[in-house]
């Protein structure tokens, strides 16, 4: 395949970013296409976010996928901002078009994608789900659920407050959060859970959920990817419940991305996945 001539460079920005695994990812892809371009690591300070991704139509970078904690300021400082921005409060990708800087988030793509690869959307219509986090991730992970139609989410939060927030904000009557001291009784009966929370993350708090009531065909779908076999994750895999990992959204939310920032699909590697794994355990 000739290589593009031109070389188009894109990139993730947060504050800290040098743990991202974005720039992993999307340079395999440029490699099996033969683009000529290159995926960088951006670091940028919050308070000079809103400057920095203003000046990006001034440069030849393409767009940059934006984590945390920025995606507000990248809600802020774009020109137009698509419809699944505009749903969530906050963008993860910035691009080019022209002189405008549009804003996109490819959070509830990624999410969905390999939910309902895995699960399918007739499961999640007959079964409760329960969602653990109040954050942007929640909020990504309850919008997708609604798109296909689940009738009942319910929500736990260590911090109950922002729980209750998220659920008055969306004022759905088939979603209600539930205190955390009562996420015993949440998990019941449930056949989907989502950690849409950083719970359970390398280096930080432990969950704190048992899983032994969730129906025994259920799912549980992680989406912290580092450690990649979290705890969660292997309390599911005892009690015989089906698991989805964090890495399985990591790559479905970055398609979108290299679509919007090289103009071309990211291949089927089907040995990314893998490669990601070997590469999580090598930073151990």
């Amino acid at each position: 395949m000739m290589a593009n001539p031109d070389i188009k460079i894109a990139g993730v920005t947060g504050w800290p970013v040098h743990h991202s695994l974005s720039p992993f990812i999307h340079n395999i892809w440029l490699k099996e296409l033969g683009i000529n371009g290159a995926y960088t690591l951006f670091a940028i300070h919050p308070n000079e976010a809103v400057r920095a991704f203003r000046s990006l139509t001034r440069t030849t970078i393409s767009g940059v996928n934006v984590t945390i904690p920025l995606k507000e300021k990248a809600y802020e400082a774009a020109d137009i901002l698509t419809p699944e921005a505009q749903k969530l409060g906050a963008c993860n990708l910035l691009y080019t078009q022209g002189e405008n800087l549009v804003g996109h988030n490819t959070d509830v793509e990624g999410f969905l994608d390999p939910l309902l690869k895995k699960v399918g959307r007739q499961f999640i219509l007959g079964n409760t789900v329960l969602v653990i986090g109040a954050g942007g991730a929640a909020r990504a992970v309850i919008s997708a659920l609604l798109s296909i139609g689940a009738p009942e989410i319910r929500m736990i939060n260590r911090n109950d407050k922002r729980a209750e927030i998220l659920a008055k904000q969306i004022n759905i009557p088939s979603l209600y959060a539930i205190p955390w001291k009562e996420r015993g009784n949440a998990i019941y009966g449930t056949g989907l859970v989502i950690n849409a929370s950083a719970g359970g993350m390398k280096n930080g708090n432990a969950l704190d959920i048992d899983l032994s009531y969730v129906m025994p065909d259920g799912y549980v779908y992680d989406l912290v990817y580092t450690p990649e076999n979290t705890e969660l994750l292997q309390q599911a895999w005892d009690l015989g419940l089906k698991t989805i990992g964090g890495i399985d959204m990591l790559i479905a939310q970055a398609r979108p991305s290299f679509r919007l920032l090289f103009g071309q699909e990211a291949p089927l590697n089907i040995g990314l996945k893998n490669s990601l794994t070997q590469k999580l355990k090598d930073a151990r």
